[in-house]
């Protein structure tokens, strides 16, 4: 059996998850992912600006591949990603806009990492995978 036919499977697995069951699921895989390499990514940035997330958002616009936006400062912001990163994807394994789950699990994940203590709340607007030109995140500081 082909690599790409157990994804096939894969796939039909998480689409009998709940919405819930994914992110539980992603969450493990989404920390896996910026552990091995993306959380290093955002820590320049996020030192560079103080901690301070407007200069933050500013400053990912400098990342390669990524555009980010301050929609209300100290509060909302979008993170775009121009290309998907994935691997799994990439090598044409996993297709399913669930799968962006993963992603967004991530971004939370990072936020969370660098900016301890404070919550948020991470919602895709739309995805490469779901046919769109880019992978939108809408962020937004929950606060107490």
């Amino acid at each position: 059996m082909e690599l790409s036919d157990w994804f096939k499977g894969f796939e039909k697995g998480i689409a009998r998850l709940s919405p819930e069951q994914r992110s539980a699921f992603f969450s493990k895989c989404g920390k896996n992912c910026v552990d091995g390499g993306t959380l290093s990514i955002y820590r320049k940035p996020y030192e560079d600006a103080g901690g301070d997330m407007d200069v933050f958002f500013q400053l990912a616009n400098g990342l390669p591949g990524v555009k980010g936006e301050v929609v209300e400062k100290g509060k909302v912001y979008y993170l775009t990603f121009l290309e998907c990163t994935c691997h799994l994807c990439k090598k044409g394994y996993v297709t399913t806009p669930m799968l962006c789950e993963c992603s967004r699990q991530s971004v939370l994940y990072s936020l969370q990492s660098l900016w301890k203590g404070r919550d948020f709340q991470v919602k895709l607007c739309h995805s490469i995978l779901q046919g769109e030109p880019n992978c939108k995140m809408r962020i937004e500081v929950v606060t107490g």
